[in-house]
Parts: structure tokens; C-alpha cells; sequence
């Protein structure tokens, strides 16, 4: 295996490696900007987090544990992802138990992406690493000619010939993370069968009105307007050291010497020139296909190019969550973004876009300005930085003692606690027996006096969870028996009127009269006389043909007796 020569003479090299070059960034967040910790690092709802009255708290064990929460039940609701249980557990304590408190841009069930923090300051690091693949990216689509593999445009790590070795990118800390709503920016057929921008509500549904929720993710960002220090190195004398004693194992290294030649500036030129391709591409992309909303999408992409400067000596660039492929590769594979062709599976290219919600306005994720600072201006930030550095410090000087008295006040919280349980206890156990008890009554169908007690049992703890069923219940029982006695009394109200107006509407059937008639009589202060006796005649006569065959002279006499039916019939003929 090939590497890199060492065999040169050792003063060449240092005057080489002197001409390597050290610039100070000023890194400026232009749209929402996420850099991922990882999926691992993901917040879960009702494990890392929880959601109240418009915050989102993301929550710190230690701080829990110190404000004298009870750790079993604690334990127990975070194992079932148990977010209300946790609130109401934590009560007004939940910024005190929180490491984090965000403003919730929107309601959300999913995992949130959590920002990539530094170690020793807990802050918000744009890692050089993820500087470096967007930047790679960029050089990538210079560099090349027809190769689409890494290893044939920048070189090889195992021989020591990447190209990337060279430029050495630092890690810039920031101030601030907001949350932000983010949603897929998708393309739908409409019923003309024509391709339109339409935002994704599910795994197979895309419509075409913006909807906030529904199919959306929440990401830790650094906001517009957030600025943080960093360096980039160029390593041009060690490259033009390397050039010399590697020449032919280092691809396109022309190009490569005029990237370490020309410096920053150089550096700045290829990544505008990138930029300014990929958000005209985008352009054309959502006007092509337009969508709800996506007038403020290319207002903002108007603004994103009117800010690359001619002279490049800054740089605007796109990097991390919402990169999408284009970005990731450098956006050299593709003329334009609007033809949308498939890849051998069918599956259409490269048709959505992660667009984020940032107050009120949607836009392109992860644009950050990258400039070069003077002696003067790197000054000011730096003296900025280290005062807010002094005051994290001073912070965890003081934390020891504010940890004591926190541990006081968890104490005295604590007796308050458990005077209110075994007062909580009291109140559980008289409602259990309250229950029990309106319970019993129930089914031995004494609604009125359960219904009583049962209410009780509500009024001494409403947060009970069995008075309300119990309550429904009973009150059920009751209405059936109010509907019951209705009827009981209705039917007893019919009974008593005259038999032509009980018999009246009566007279479809046989049966049905005399199911009827044998009522009526059974009816105490009802008798059947003559009177009545014509009213049965006449109801009789009434019946069709084919139901007066089926009059009973034997069930009529059971009812009316022998010399009524005689009567009956003799009028009957």
C-alpha cells in the first residue's frame, strides 16, 4: 500500500507549512438550522419531554429528584411514556424540573431532533464536521469532471491522498435553540393527471392545503440571526508539500491548487457558486409546481440569492436537517429539478422538500452565512463570547449552594406531601366505601338512595374515577323505571276510557280485538253491557273478509260469556 512520502528535506517542509493559513468565521444562521445528535439523542414524548399550556419542558432527572419528586412513581410513569401523570406529578415545578422550556410551535406526538450540544458548556454546537460534508459537498461538484465516486475526485484515506485532510474545519458553539415545526413539501397528481405541489399529511397522503399538524416534526434549531466563531484552516504549503512527493496519486490536483492558492475567498467562490445553482434550480422548482404557501418558499429564496455577495468575501451555504439529496451531493447531477423522472424501482426523484414554519413563514431549512472576520470585529465577539462563558462558570461555582437550598425546600415540600396523602388516603377510603355502598343499593334496585350516595362520593373527591360510571348507571336504572311507570300509567289511562275509543284504530286484526277487549274488562270499573256489546259488533263487522273467518265464537265467549256471545252473534248474523 501506497502512502503519503515523508522522505523530503525538513526545512522545505517548514517554510511550506508555513504558508498554511488559520481564518476566523463568523458563522450566521440565515433559515432554521439543525444539527442533529443523533436519532439516540431524540426526544420522546413522556419519557425525555412533556407538553403544557403552550410550552414544551424537556425534562432533567437530577433536577426532579432534587425537588423531592417521588422516584418509584416517577420510574413508573416514565416507563409508560405517561405525560400526564408526569405534569400532574410535577405541578407548578415543571420549569424548576426541566432542563430545557421551549415555546411549542405546535402539537406533536412524534420525537423531537435534538440539537448537537457541546460537553463542557451544554451549548449549541454547529460541529466542523458537519461544516466539513456540506463544504465537501461543494468541492465536489467543482473537483469533478465525469467521476460520481468520492474516492476518484478527492483521494483515498488509507494512502493519505483526501483532499479534505487539508482543510481543517473548527467547531462553532451558539447561544440559543428554538423549536421548530417542520413539514414535507410533496408532489401530488390532481385530476387533470398533471404533477402539483401539494404537503404531506401521512405515510400515503398528500394534499394539497397546508395543514401545521398531521405528519410533521418538531427540530431543535438555532434561529436566524444566532452568530458563533469558528476557524477554517487551509493547509496550502503542506498540500504543495504533498503535490510534491505525491503527485500522482492526488486526482484533479490542479483544481485542488487553486482551491489552497486562492484561499478563503477561493473557498467562498466555489460554495456561492453552488448555492446560487441549487436556489435557482428551487426557483424553478416552486414555480413549476405550485402549492399553498410556496409564494412565501420563493420570496425567501429570492432573499437567500440577493445575499451572496460578487465579491465572495462571504459565503452563504446550506447544510444539515432538510439538506435533501441535491445539497448532500453537491447538486451536480441533475440539469434541473422540474423533470421529474423515476429511478429503475418506479419511485419518482427527488419530488419532496423539507420545508420549516419559522414565525409564520415558510422557508428553507439550514442556510448559514459563513464570513471572514477582522481583527477588530473578532475582537468584539470574542469578548461577547467570553462573558457569557464567565457566567456559565459563575453559574456552576454557585450551583453547590443553590443545590442545598434546593434540597431544604424539597424537604419541607416533601412533609407537606405526605401530610396531603394521608389526607388524599382519608378521602380515598371514605369514597371507596361511599361506593361501595350506593354499589350495593344499586342492585337491589334502591336507585333513589344509591343515586344519593353515589353523589356524595363525588362531592368528597371529584377526581374519583368510578362515582361518574356508577352515576350513569343508576340514573339509567331511574329513567327506565320513570319510563316504565309512564307507560304502566298510560296504559291504565287508556284502559279506563270508553271501549269504542280503546277499540278505535283497533281493528286490523281479530286477535288484535280481542287481545284488546280482554284488557278493557279486566280494567277494575269497566263492565260490558249492551252499549258495548254493539261497540264489539261493529268493530267485528269491520274486519276484512278474510279476518272475520277467523272469528272465535269460542275465545269471544271466554272474554264476553255465553248469552253476551249469543247476543252478539244474533246481531253478528
Amino acid at each position: 500500500m501506497e502512502r503519503w512520502s515523508v522522505d523530503y528535506d525538513t526545512n522545505y517542509y517548514i517554510a511550506n507549512k508555513m504558508k498554511d493559513k488559520r481564518y476566523d468565521i463568523l458563522l450566521e444562521v440565515i433559515t432554521p438550522l439543525a444539527v442533529g445528535a443523533g436519532n439516540d439523542n431524540d426526544w420522546v414524548k413522556g419519557a425525555d419531554y412533556v407538553q403544557s399550556n403552550g410550552k414544551l419542558y424537556v425534562l432533567d432527572l437530577g433536577k426532579m429528584i432534587a425537588i423531592g419528586v417521588d422516584a418509584e412513581r416517577l420510574t413508573s410513569y416514565l416507563s409508560r411514556l405517561d405525560e400526564r401523570s408526569i405534569c400532574d406529578m410535577l405541578g407548578n415545578n415543571l420549569s424548576e424540573a426541566s432542563k430545557y422550556v421551549f415555546e411549542l410551535p405546535a402539537n406533536t406526538d412524534n420525537p423531537i431532533k435534538s440539537f448537537l450540544r457541546s460537553q463542557l458548556y451544554d451549548r449549541p454546537l454547529v460541529a466542523g464536521s458537519s461544516l466539513k460534508g456540506a463544504i465537501r459537498s461543494a468541492l465536489f461538484n467543482f473537483l469533478r469532471d465525469n467521476e460520481e465516486r468520492n474516492e476518484e475526485v478527492f483521494g483515498k484515506l488509507n494512502n493519505g491522498s483526501d483532499f479534505m485532510r487539508f482543510i481543517k474545519i473548527g467547531d462553532f458553539e451558539m447561544k440559543k435553540t428554538v423549536l421548530t415545526n417542520t413539514k414535507i413539501f410533496n408532489l401530488m397528481i390532481d385530476n387533470q393527471k398533471q404533477w402539483v405541489g401539494g404537503w404531506k399529511q401521512g405515510n400515503r397522503q398528500t394534499i394539497r392545503k397546508y395543514n401545521p399538524i398531521g405528519f410533521n416534526t418538531l427540530y431543535e434549531c438555532v434561529p436566524p440571526g444566532e452568530k458563533g466563531l469558528g476557524t477554517i484552516t487551509m493547509a496550502s504549503g503542506t498540500f504543495e508539500q504533498f503535490l510534491k512527493d505525491n503527485q500522482r496519486i492526488s486526482p484533479h490536483s490542479d483544481k485542488k491548487s487553486i482551491v489552497m492558492n486562492g484561499g478563503i475567498r477561493e473557498l467562498f467562490k466555489i460554495i456561492n457558486e453552488v448555492t446560487k445553482d441549487y436556489l435557482f434550480k428551487e426557483k424553478e422548482f416552486f414555480g413549476k409546481f405550485e402549492g399553498d404557501r410556496t409564494d412565501e418558499i420563493l420570496d425567501g429564496i429570492d432573499q437567500l440569492v440577493s445575499m451572496i455577495p460578487d465579491d465572495n468575501s462571504s459565503c452563504i451555504m446550506k447544510m444539515s436537517a432538510g439538506s435533501g439529496y441535491h445539497s448532500i451531493t453537491g447538486n451536480w447531477k441533475f440539469d434541473n429539478f422540474t423533470d421529474i423522472g423515476s429511478w429503475q424501482n418506479g419511485k419518482k426523484k427527488y419530488k419532496s422538500r423539507k420545508i420549516a414554519e419559522y414565525q409564520g413563514i415558510l422557508t428553507l431549512m439550514g442556510f448559514v452565512k459563513l464570513s471572514l472576520m477582522n481583527e477588530e470585529t473578532l475582537s468584539e465577539e470574542k469578548s461577547s463570547i467570553e462573558s457569557e462563558h464567565y457566567k456559565l462558570l459563575e453559574d456552576i461555582r454557585t450551583a453547590p449552594k443553590k443545590r442545598q437550598e434546593q434540597i431544604r425546600q424539597a424537604e419541607e415540600q416533601k412533609r407537606i406531601r405526605v401530610e396531603e396523602k394521608q389526607e388524599e388516603q382519608r378521602i380515598r377510603n371514605e369514597y371507596a366505601q361511599l361506593i361501595t355502598e350506593a354499589t350495593n343499593l344499586y342492585h337491589d334496585n334502591k336507585n333513589t338512595d344509591a343515586l344519593n350516595i353515589a353523589k356524595r362520593a363525588e362531592a368528597i373527591w371529584p377526581e374519583g374515577t368510578k362515582h361518574q360510571t356508577l352515576i350513569d348507571k343508576i340514573q339509567k336504572s331511574l329513567d327506565i323505571e320513570n319510563q316504565n311507570k309512564e307507560r304502566k300509567e298510560q296504559k291504565l289511562r287508556q284502559m279506563a276510557m270508553p271501549l269504542a275509543d280503546v277499540l278505535s284504530g283497533k281493528n286490523s286484526s281479530f286477535g288484535n280485538i280481542l287481545g284488546t277487549l280482554e284488557k278493557w274488562i279486566r280494567q277494575e270499573g269497566n263492565s260490558f253491557g249492551d252499549e258495548e256489546e254493539d261497540v264489539l259488533v261493529a268493530a267485528l263487522k269491520s274486519l276484512s273478509k278474510k279476518e272475520q273467518k277467523r272469528i272465535s265464537r269460542g275465545r269471544i265467549k271466554s272474554i264476553i260469556g255465553e248469552d253476551r256471545t249469543n247476543s252478539l252473534y244474533s246481531k253478528l248474523g
